[in-house]
């Protein structure tokens, strides 16, 4: 009896550890696949953590059919592109009303950041107070706005230096007149950013010259059609031998303008002046159709978009050499209305220097 006791606590403790053992190595494999599923979740954690997020970004572009601005839109998609931001382009059509409605539906998307480029500044300020209110980014291109002592702001603005330009055009037309003569200016779209500031720096320089007579002063909107429109409209009212010169303040206008020129057969008779380096002006330039431009690369700008890369994903400084940097060239960081201002530059171009490689003309 005593044996057979024994016999049966010894097979209850062998049957007790193998059970214990069973449910440790069945523990023990429970766990290894959980681990192997914790270890998966957390790869695919980290993959998503570490794929970029595609950023959405508004650009109210003042209008599309202009080569600046196509040439600006071609780069900043580019651009784009490789900071994985997602770009919507709204044509402006040049109308304040078109772009303020435009920015009310960004906002409305939700979209991550508003880039805007102005048509006439004044206008947009109450669109800008919206977006503000909505806390999101605001870029400015191209062309400069005033805060007019209104309570809005913006993150940058990223403009080519329109003063510079109208101070170069207005020198290279004392340079064209020896100082003195009679002057016709074609201006471009009354009220934008750029006819001011351009306008501005270039009568600060032509006012220090009391023998150079400004006898018309017209709009062009800085369009071609608009340009030749005028030009022959300036023709009929100054025959020959009364004008001297004819500053353009766009290549766009003076295209139209010199279109114009010839159908009159007027060319050569008093000197053309414009700006901005189209290739097609650079080429009349070459050719001895036009005197002398004063040169931008429009598509500089496009550094806007990593400028506001960089502000979406929070980074401490937007404005690193790198992120200014474009095909080479570094633009210039600067305030305007005590906010950043990242400055392109512009260049003087006649026929002395018409045919360096840099300035063919875009």
């Amino acid at each position: 009896m005593r044996t057979i006791m024994i016999k049966r606590k010894f097979m209850a403790c062998f049957l007790v550890t193998v059970f214990a053992l069973g449910v440790l190595l069945s523990g023990c494999g429970s766990g290894t696949g959980n681990n192997g599923g914790n270890s998966q979740s957390q790869a695919q954690q980290q993959g998503s953590d570490t794929k970029k997020k595609e950023y959405v970004v508004g650009w109210s572009m003042a209008y599309f059919d202009h080569p600046v601005y196509q040439l600006l839109m071609n780069a900043a998609k580019e651009l784009a592109e490789k900071q994985g931001i997602k770009l919507i382009f709204a044509d402006g059509k040049n109308d304040p009303a078109v772009q303020a409605s435009q920015i009310d539906n960004f906002i409305a998307q939700k979209v991550d950041a508003i880039i805007l480029t102005p048509t006439v500044a004044d206008p947009l300020i109450p669109a800008v107070k919206k977006v503000n209110q909505a806390k999101i980014p605001l870029v400015i291109v191209d062309r400069r706005m005033f805060t007019h002592g209104q309570d809005i702001k913006w993150d940058a603005l990223v403009s080519w230096d329109m003063v510079k330009s109208g101070t170069l055009g207005g020198e290279q037309v004392v340079e064209a007149l020896n100082g003195k003569g009679n002057l016709v200016v074609v201006e471009g779209t009354p009220g934008a950013g750029s006819t001011i500031d351009r306008g501005n720096a270039f009568y600060e320089v032509i006012n220090k010259y009391p023998d150079i007579k400004v006898i018309h002063k017209v709009s062009g909107d800085f369009k071609r059609d608009k340009g030749m429109q005028v030009t022959e409209n300036i023709l009929q009212r100054f025959p020959k031998g009364q004008i001297d010169a004819i500053y353009y303040m766009n290549d766009e206008m003076a295209l139209g303008g010199l279109q114009a020129i010839k159908a009159a057969g007027r060319l050569g008779e008093f000197k053309i002046i414009s700006v901005d380096g189209e290739k097609e002006a650079m080429d009349a330039l070459r050719r001895g159709e036009i005197d002398y431009e004063t040169i931008f690369f429009p598509d500089d700008q496009a550094v806007a978009v990593n400028v506001v890369a960089s502000i979406l994903r929070g980074e401490k400084n937007p404005f690193t050499p790198e992120n200014l940097t474009y095909k080479g060239r570094t633009m210039e960081l600067t305030e305007f209305e005590g906010m950043p201002w990242v400055r392109p530059t512009c260049y003087k171009v006649d026929k002395s220097n018409a045919n360096k490689p840099e300035y063919q003309g875009w």
